[in-house]
């Protein structure tokens, strides 16, 4: 048989092995875990990178868009106020058409109102003048008549003294 104290050499050996197999496992374990936790480390140092990035390229988005809209806005205001001004010069301009075709139409009244009180007194002067023209027509007339009754009554007289003698 064997020696007991070789059988207890034979299993604290075998046992020490088991041990350092145990250990060298627990060992290379925990390296694996180290490369692991390490692994890991960096993703989450890359993703809060990534994250940051993505922050940063937030906030550029939002202030160009904010500056865009800026940009937008300052151009409508101006064209508001180019279209306002535009809208006051047509009206200036109505208004001054309007004031223009105003005097223009009262100047053609007061011409036209001229041109009425120049033929009415051509009219009263024709019809004043027709009206002597008829007075002297009658006058004649009347000349006329009574001077040939005076021949008839002449020649009625010397007609009766001629055959009445």
């Amino acid at each position: 048989m064997a020696n007991p104290s070789d059988e207890l050499n034979h299993q604290m050996a075998r046992l020490h092995q088991e041990i350092e197999q145990i250990l060298g496992g627990k060992q290379q374990m925990a390296a694996s875990h180290q490369e692991h936790v390490t692994q890991l480390t960096a993703t989450i140092v890359a993703m809060r990178e990534a994250l940051e990035r993505m922050q940063a390229e937030k906030q550029q988005s939002v202030q160009q868009a904010y500056a865009d809209s800026s940009h937008e806005i300052s151009q409508l205001k101006a064209t508001v106020l180019a279209m306002r001004e535009e809208m006051e010069q047509m009206h200036f301009e109505k208004q001054r058409s309007l004031q223009q075709a105003a005097a223009e139409a009262n100047d053609e009244i007061v011409q036209l109102k001229a041109s009425i009180v120049g033929l009415r007194e051509e009219l009263e002067r024709a019809s004043l003048q027709y009206k002597e023209e008829i007075q002297e027509t009658r006058s004649a007339a009347r000349e006329e008549q009574r001077q040939l009754q005076e021949m008839i009554s002449a020649l009625r007289e010397r007609l009766e003294n001629k055959d009445g003698r």
